[in-house]
């Protein structure tokens, strides 16, 4: 088990922060309330900026939470730092930031852009955070290409490895499957894709057979929770985190 996934435990995200904190998604103000709660995982997006800073921002422009429709990338760092998020003091955090802001906290990085790969990777590596990251996109070339540069970094699924290991579960291919398995820590799904149903017992079980942990994504009540932690699953994404912690403290 690499460091970032010990000990071994039920393991809560805390998906672009806690969006109970009254603060906008990926912001530093947003991750602290979520550490706050006792959440050891946060979960957020890395873009870059046009003079190749890596900064945590979702959405491929920034028209949902400042108005403006223009991409990420089309700003410097100082223009990107300039914009208020949804009427708030909080701006566009990078990752250098949240890494020295939360020395403790463990980051799920989802690569959202081809051009925040080698910025993010310099951040990694200058700051040695290699055991308190994982690195995954819903691009296969970008997680990829992001590993090969981190030996030894934890690493999760991208959308298309997922249906393959689906399908190799499906029907049986169980070489296939612990081939797909082999370069994996984890892989963090949907309840459903479609006709899809990832939530079943057995799948789980299959899975975490091989070494490779699931975590499902978004899961923002207790009783979905708690039904998925009896399946079998180490750990959920959620935007609920006081909600959650609050659960799990009395369990």
């Amino acid at each position: 088990m690499k460091p970032y996934l010990s000990p071994a435990e039920f393991r809560v995200f805390a998906h672009r922060g806690s969006s109970e904190a009254g603060a906008p998604e990926n912001t530093l103000e947003a991750f602290s309330f979520a550490l706050e709660q006792g959440v050891g995982y946060i979960e957020t997006d890395v873009q870059a900026s046009s003079d190749g800073v890596a900064v945590l921002f979702h959405d491929s422009d920034l028209s949902r939470l400042t108005g403006i429709s223009k991409a990420v990338n089309q700003f410097n760092l100082d223009e990107l730092k300039a914009i208020a998020l949804e009427a708030s003091s909080e701006r566009i955090a990078t990752l250098e930031e949240a890494l020295k802001r939360f020395p403790n906290a463990r980051f799920n990085l989802d690569l959202k852009t081809e051009d925040a790969i080698s910025p993010a990777i310099e951040v990694i590596r200058r700051l040695s955070a290699q055991n308190r990251v994982l690195v995954s996109s819903f691009s296969p070339k970008r997680r990829r290409e992001a590993v090969k540069e981190l030996p030894g970094v934890a690493t999760s699924a991208d959308a298309v490895t997922v249906l393959k290991i689906w399908a190799s579960y499906r029907f049986g291919l169980r070489k296939r499957l612990a081939l797909l398995l082999s370069e994996l820590d984890a892989i963090q799904i949907p309840l459903a894709a479609g006709p899809i149903r990832f939530d079943s017992k057995k799948f789980i079980q299959t899975v975490q057979g091989f070494g490779t942990e699931v975590h499902f994504w978004t899961v923002n009540t207790v009783a979905e929770a708690s039904r998925l932690k009896q399946l079998g699953a180490r750990g959920i994404v959620t935007d609920a985190s006081k909600l959650v912690m609050t659960w799990l403290s009395k369990g």
